[in-house]
């Protein structure tokens, strides 16, 4: 499994894109159509703030090449975190 994004543990790692129309939601729309292959115990961090982001479960997902989590979508939706060049036209392809 390869991961869809590079890792990032502060916002100075934040790799973001800036999308075109239509590329972030149909991304994010991607990201979102595969049920969770795994549930960490607790939260995670937004890099950005540092806040805690409870309530929101951290969750792994794949798509059999692929794997990233529910701190991934979170971060492309708020943040425009870039994903790997490949993941990106698989998703856009799907």
């Amino acid at each position: 499994m390869t991961d869809a994004f590079t890792e990032y543990e502060s916002k100075n790692d934040l790799v973001t894109r800036d999308y075109k129309p239509g590329e972030k939601e149909a991304l994010l729309s991607y990201m979102r159509s595969f049920h969770y292959d795994a549930v960490a115990a607790g939260f995670f961090d937004d890099v950005v703030t540092g806040e805690m982001k409870i309530g929101i479960s951290y969750l792994a997902f794949d798509d059999g090449t692929f794997s990233w989590t529910s701190r991934d979508t979170y971060h492309v939706e708020h943040y425009d975190l870039a994903p790997c060049d490949e993941f990106l036209a698989a998703a856009l392809a799907a």
